[in-house]
Parts: structure tokens; sequence; C-alpha cells
């Protein structure tokens, strides 16, 4: 069964190539567009996972060139066992196909597509709805990777501090953390259309399950790696507390290595195979 809530949301990523609906990792995008609807009851991840891949896939890239669905399933955080749906685009121009109505998750747009035995409204209780999110300074990220886990950390940012804290990221957070460790970046993306305008999300992406593990294991502390990664980032990451809602984040009284950098609202979604 899906069970969905926000800020649990449904995330579509655009990509490049419709194939990569097979992929066994998903490539970050400089836009990411979300959906904020709720999954319907009875709805059944394995039957969702294979209608993507295989009729949606089929004719996508061809309409939506540029775009693309995953579907990913949380494993660690809020919402245990949620599901959402993932893709990603490196066009900040929008130069890709837009959607009839704003949203990617409409009825309309899997219309477009053919005759499908499944319309959105078939799983989710309102399509319409969505968030469109956008890297906040691109252009100080070499390079975005391809991972299985998304880490989704729900920042809560000082209303009078966001385009103070947009400047923060681009000029000291992005050349810290974009690259943290040959496997795990951090990424920041803000709301800028749609619900939610002007949220944040800060995004552990991490390569593998097995990356994590080396990190994070399962029933375990975290290691040492991560001590050593996120030591040097001491002071910036208590400036970074200066920007957070207090009672948002994780303190440094916890024994975190990542304290500030980590949002006590997070979830692991890792791509369904």
């Amino acid at each position: 069964m899906l069970r969905f809530t926000y800020p649990l949301v449904l995330m579509l990523i655009c990509a490049v190539n419709s194939q990569k609906l097979n992929a066994q990792s998903l490539p970050l995008g400089k836009t990411i567009i979300l959906n904020a609807s709720a999954f319907k009851k009875n709805v059944d991840a394995n039957t969702l996972k294979n209608f993507i891949a295989g009729e949606v896939s089929r004719s996508w890239s061809s309409v939506y060139p540029g775009t693309e669905l995953y579907i990913l399933q949380a494993d660690r955080g809020v919402g245990k066992d949620d599901n959402l749906l993932v893709c990603t685009d490196n066009d900040e121009k929008d130069q890709n196909p837009s959607f009839p109505t704003g949203s990617p998750f409409s009825n309309k747009v899997f219309y477009s597509l053919g005759s499908l035995s499944l319309e959105p409204s078939s799983f989710l209780t309102d399509p319409e709805k969505f968030v469109k999110y956008q890297l906040i300074g691109s252009e100080s990220i070499q390079s975005l990777p391809e991972v299985e886990i998304l880490g989704i950390h729900y920042i809560q940012v000082k209303e009078d501090k966001s385009d103070e804290f947009d400047r923060f990221i681009m000029e000291k957070l992005n050349p810290k953390v974009s690259n943290l460790l040959p496997d795990m970046g951090l990424f920041y993306y803000k709301a800028i259309e749609g619900e939610h305008v002007g949220s944040y999300l800060t995004i552990f992406a991490i390569r593998s399950i097995e990356s994590r593990e080396r990190f994070w294991p399962t029933g375990g502390n975290e290691t040492e790696i991560v001590k050593k990664a996120f030591l040097p980032l001491n002071d910036l990451a208590r400036e970074l507390g200066d920007y957070l809602v207090e009672g948002s984040y994780l303190l440094p009284e916890s024994g975190g290595a990542a304290a500030y950098f980590e949002s006590l609202k997070w979830t692991d979604f890792v791509i369904m195979k």
C-alpha cells in the first residue's frame, strides 16, 4: 500500500533518456518538480513501478523530451515505506516542453502519451498539485551525481533570511558540501513555483545503499568516515544554524557529526529496481 502525506511529497525528476526509467540510479537535476498530493489507498508500488517503466516510458521521451519518471521508496526516516515518483532536469532555462497545466502529474500529461491502463487520478488524490524546486547556485557546482538514494531533509529557513541564505549557499556551502565525499554530496533546492513556494530542501545525494552503510550502518552509529568529513565544517555549520528556525535541526549536543546540516524532519528514499 502507498501512504503519502506532505512533506513526503511525490517527486518527478526530468532527465535525458527514457531508458533511465529502468536504471539502477537517477541523475540529480538543476530543477525538480514534486507532486504535493497524497497517494490513494491500496495502490501497489510494484504495479505503479511496472506501469511507469513500461507503458509510460515507451512514449514519454518523445512527447516530453528531456523528462523522465522514477519511483522511490522510503526506507529510513519519517514516513518509512512511503513511495514517491522522481525525476531531474538540467535545463535551468526551461527549454524542455512545458506540461499542459504546469503539473507533470495531471491527467492531460498522461493522455498525451496515448492509451494507457492508468492515469494520475488513478493513484493520486490531486494530480494538479505540484512543487517546482530549483537547485541554488548550480553555477558553483562542478557536476551533479547519479545516485540510488535521495536523503531529503526538510529544512526550515527564517523568512527574513531567505535572500541572504541563498547567497550563503552559493558562496560558502556549495563549494564545501556538494562534493563532500566521493559517493555523497549535499545539494540545496528552493521551491519557485506551485505549492510551498519559498521552502527549501537539502538533499543528501548518496551513490548507493552500500555507500550509506559505510556512513550510517543499519542499526549502528555513524562511522569515522562521516565524522572526519564534517569535522572541518564545524565553523560553517554554526554559521548555517544562524539561518535556520530554532528547533528544526540536529544540535551538536546530539553528538551527530552533521549537526546543523541534518534536519529533524528527513526521509531517505531509495530507487526501486
